[in-house]
């Protein structure tokens, strides 16, 4: 990967600038496709797909045909129009099977260039250009880049060595981000910096061109939470132009409702918004949109920080604080179970052993009055229970449980060890059962679950549904309703998930996914109490959210707010102290003075309850 002048490369008649980045990485990809292959670029703006098309079509070696979608210039006549006058035509019939005729006779590799692809989304000129993708012959390539992904078949076997590159493709790996930003925008930056400026970009193009001005000023970006700050305020109004407005109002009012969950899953969606439909809605999101990042191993949804952030900003900026004119939730709706299994494969019938299953703090499984001797299994069998209970009630793929547990073995192999360990679960769980009769560790497809009966109790369950309803309460603008359903979560979660399981992979995103909720479900609780006149309480859910992450600046801050709303100055004092040392630990510089956490004044405090001292909440 090298810096170098670009040559004045042309797409559509747009020039690409410089100085660029050379993404080789990509690059090479592009270069490897096979003769008559699909590649597709598909990411929101701003991932530098314009650019990367000009950068291959410099090393390209054939002849190259160009077509970019405008108002007015969108129809299929357009299209034939402009590539067959990239062939050197004229005149003659402008139809898909006299093109293909006229490349098929060059000797030379032809490369069709299409960008702006979603500006053409389900019209006859995508239609046409997935023609000319079925009947290409060998020596034509398609290169089509958007926004959105084509309405195409690609599990037809003419489009089986297709390739589509998303957002996570596109993205500068930390290595490009550094020389991008040393190379080509001249900020020497430390490593550590580096690193914080990748995590809070994500690697996305446009962000790092908008922050980087801010870069030169170190002043202005001295910490971490004052970086993401300034990042966020630089990319607003690029991301409410070229990401957010383009989209569909319906995705648009949902990407509201669901920015205050810090992870995505399709059942706490719904909860949240009171619909069932967010499990398609999070699919077109991720995959057709790539405005989110699809986790395989749960079933989840990873946020952009600016994107979530941005979001939350729309919903603060609406009447009413917290966007509720937008937000139109159904807090009598009930909860739906989080996955699409039918209900009757998800639960135990009653009748059968009631199920207790704890996951925070340690791990424990009772089934009724039975003694349970686990030294009966073997450690992997034991490891496959905690792995399906970590994702209660919900289908786990064969081939994930093989790959968390055997990663060593030959797939055969994992497989056979896999149906070993399951025969032996069931026998341990349910002693004498018949073969095809279990009742708790059951198939589903390719996929094994751990049942839950609906009298047994499970703390996962009931963390996630207690801090549905507390958002949900808090969005709705209940709050006395939002702080019980926010202090029921924190009830639940009695610890870090599965501690004794260590670093295993399979473990650690989970983990960290609920040490996140449970810290954001404490420091909403804290602001709640705060606004509603209760310091000592706010201090409480505050301290709360610093011991489960003790990096949360904000959760930091809003504890020295409360201790200084109380009027308690030496539990503010040493609250600082804890929070410099954090910042020490971190590298990063201890500022002199606490930024203003940002929380609303109470209507007066509750004197009478604001009892028992400042012991525990520093």
């Amino acid at each position: 990967m090298h810096v170098r002048p670009a040559e004045d490369p042309e797409i559509s008649g747009e020039t690409v600038r410089p100085p660029w980045l050379t993404r080789d990485r990509l690059l090479d990809l592009l270069d490897r496709s096979a003769p008559g292959a699909l590649t597709l670029l598909v990411a929101p703006a701003g991932y530098g797909k314009t650019t990367l098309l000009a950068q291959h079509l410099e090393r390209f070696r054939g002849s190259v045909l160009r077509w970019r979608p405008s108002r007015g210039t969108t129809g299929t006549a357009a299209l034939l129009s402009a590539v067959h006058h990239g062939l050197g035509e004229a005149c003659g019939p402008a139809t898909v099977a006299h093109l293909l005729r006229r490349v098929e006779r060059r000797p030379e590799p032809v490369l069709l260039v299409v960008d702006d692809l979603h500006l053409i989304h389900g019209t006859e000129a995508e239609s046409v250009l997935e023609e000319i993708a079925l009947l290409a012959p060998p020596n034509l390539r398609l290169l089509l880049a958007g926004q959105r992904l084509p309405l195409f078949n690609l599990t037809r076997w003419e489009l089986a060595a297709s390739t589509v590159l998303g957002p996570a493709d596109l993205r500068l790996r930390a290595d490009e981000v550094r020389r991008l930003l040393r190379e080509v925008y001249g900020s020497r930056l430390s490593g550590r910096r580096v690193a914080e400026v990748e995590a809070i970009t994500q690697g996305w193009p446009a962000a790092l061109r908008l922050l980087h001005p801010a870069l030169l000023h170190p002043a202005a970006t001295g910490t971490a939470p004052q970086l993401a700050a300034v990042a966020g305020s630089l990319t607003r109004t690029y991301l409410e132009r070229e990401v957010i407005r383009p989209l569909p109002e319906r995705l648009v009012r949902f990407l509201e409702q669901v920015s205050p969950l810090p992870r995505l899953d399709a059942a706490g969606c719904d909860a949240l918004v009171g619909g069932s439909e967010s499990a398609w809605t999070l699919d077109v999101l991720a995959d057709e949109r790539g405005l989110l990042r699809r986790e395989h191993s749960d079933c989840s949804f990873h946020w952009g920080p600016l994107l979530r952030d941005h979001l939350l900003h729309r919903r603060s900026a609406r009447p009413g604080g917290e966007g509720r004119e937008r937000v139109r939730l159904r807090p009598e709706a009930p909860a739906p179970a989080p996955t699409s299994v039918p209900a009757p494969v998800r639960e135990l019938p009653s009748g059968s052993p009631p199920l207790s299953l704890r996951c925070f703090g340690c791990f424990e499984l009772t089934l009724g009055e039975r003694e349970l001797d686990w030294t009966t299994i073997r450690p992997r069998a034991r490891a496959l229970l905690r792995v399906l209970a970590i994702h209660p009630g919900q289908p786990v793929h064969r081939e994930l449980l093989t790959e968390a547990l055997w990663p060593e073995r030959p797939p055969a192999t994992a497989a056979r060890c896999l149906h070993v360990a399951v025969s032996a679960l069931r026998r341990f769980l349910e002693p004498g059962i018949t073969r095809g009769g279990s009742q708790l560790l059951v198939r589903s497809g390719e996929a094994y679950l751990l049942r839950l009966p609906p009298d047994g109790s499970c703390d996962l369950r009931r963390f996630e549904t207690a801090l549905a309803e507390g958002l949900r309460a808090e969005a709705a603008g209940r709050p006395d309703a939002a702080a019980r359903a926010l202090r029921s979560a924190l009830e639940a979660y009695t610890g870090e998930l599965l501690p004794e399981d260590g670093p295993a992979e399979w473990v650690v995103a989970r983990r960290e996914h609920y040490q996140r909720a449970a810290a954001e479900a404490a420091l909403v609780l804290a602001r709640l109490e705060l606004a509603r006149g209760r310091p000592l309480d706010g201090a409480r859910a505050a301290a709360r959210s610093v011991q489960i992450d003790p990096f949360r600046d904000d959760a930091w801050q809003t504890l020295i707010a409360a201790h200084e709303r109380r009027g308690d100055t030496a539990a503010a004092e040493r609250s600082r102290k804890g929070h410099a040392r954090m910042l020490l630990s971190l590298g990063l510089p201890a500022a002199d003075a606490v930024v203003d956490a940002a929380v609303p004044e109470g209507r007066g405090d509750d004197v009478g309850s604001d009892t028992g001292g400042s012991s525990g909440v520093t």
